[in-house]
């Protein structure tokens, strides 16, 4: 039965991997959506969607069939929710390149460029970080979530003057936000798997 179980957990560590490398590849396409990239995410996402739907369906079989205890238990609940995480990143990608679609080619500012790449290694830290339940690149990821909200609220302070900031790059900044919190949400499986404390 512990082997069957070991094989359960391990598929879920390959799901888990391929829909991190999908966020990724969501998080760069928008990032070249702004300049006109005709990458869609919406296939990545509809993939990151069914393979969160896999996660579920094996978690629970796990669950159900061998009564899972301690590590094993947490790492299969994180595992639910992390996919989730996973997923919605994907959303949000959706809905910078949505925007860019809309407004059309938009310049690549300091403060984005900033933003994207604070934003794409906070993700892959936190694909890392769970991957390997490496606890001390949660620290990392608290860093980069403060700096990801610092910029964010610059954002919205420079709207008052459109020099400073376009309300455009300020509805980017909140997609990005949202990504850095999901990303520090990943984190905190990999203290809870390995601690047993929820932060």
């Amino acid at each position: 039965m512990r082997k069957l179980l070991d094989m359960g957990i391990e598929q879920l560590k390959k799901l888990i991997r391929e829909m991190g490398n999908d966020a990724l590849s969501s998080l760069q396409r928008a990032s070249k959506s702004l300049n006109g990239g005709v990458e869609s995410i919406a296939d990545i996402s509809s993939e990151l969607h069914i393979l969160h739907g896999d996660v579920l369906n094996i978690a629970t079989e796990l669950l159900v069939r061998y009564s899972p205890v301690a590590g094993d238990l947490r790492f299969i609940q994180s595992a639910i929710d992390v996919s989730y995480d996973l997923y919605r990143i994907s959303r949000y990608a959706m809905e910078i390149e949505r925007t860019a679609k809309v407004v059309g080619p938009f310049e690549m500012t300091p403060l984005l460029s900033r933003g994207f790449n604070l934003t794409l290694e906070a993700l892959k830290t936190a694909v890392e970080a769970f991957e390997n339940l490496d606890e001390v690149a949660t620290g990392r990821l608290l860093e980069l979530d403060r700096e990801i909200d610092d910029l964010y609220i610059h954002s919205l302070q420079g709207i008052k003057n459109p020099e400073t900031c376009s309300p455009v790059e300020a509805l980017i900044m909140r997609h990005l936000e949202r990504i850095s919190d999901h990303a520090k949400d990943i984190g905190a499986q990999v203290i809870y798997i390995k601690e047993g404390k929820r932060v």
